[in-house]
């Protein structure tokens, strides 16, 4: 009398082929969503020192009836001038990105020619390099 064979339970191929698709899929979107919050808390970081830098600029000028000499208003100079004078808690605003200080602009119109009355703090975000503007007026 012959012997029973016994089945055997396995994976066909194309089984294996679904499963790994589902996988490098769910793979795919995880990775696509978390490239997008990045990017977006980076942005979101930036328009928050931005912001930061639009109250103490406010601060200054409330206590000195403008905000700089216009002949020294670029944003480094800005960012010292407001630290060394205590309204701003660090030295260097860094980029949350690279690790760099922010290549930012500080855009001012003068009254007179010698202070700066208004001034405009702009920088580009990610992905497409749209311009953010902030106003200290």
């Amino acid at each position: 009398m012959p012997k029973k064979q016994q089945k055997q339970w396995a994976f066909t191929m194309i089984e294996l082929l679904v499963a790994t698709t589902i996988i490098i899929l769910l793979t795919t979107i995880g990775l696509v969503s978390f490239r997008q919050a990045s990017v977006s808390s980076r942005n979101a970081k930036r328009k928050a020192d931005l912001e930061t830098m639009r109250q103490a600029l406010t601060l200054y000028k409330q206590d000195n009836n403008y905000y700089a000499p216009s002949s020294s208003i670029t944003f480094s100079g800005l960012v010292s001038s407001l630290y060394n004078g205590g309204y701003l808690s660090e030295a260097t605003l860094v980029d949350p990105k690279n690790v760099t200080p922010y290549i930012y602009q500080a855009i001012c119109s003068t009254v007179s020619g010698t202070t700066c009355v208004k001034v405009t703090l702009r920088t580009a975000l990610e992905p497409d390099g749209t311009v953010y503007n902030v106003i200290a007026l």
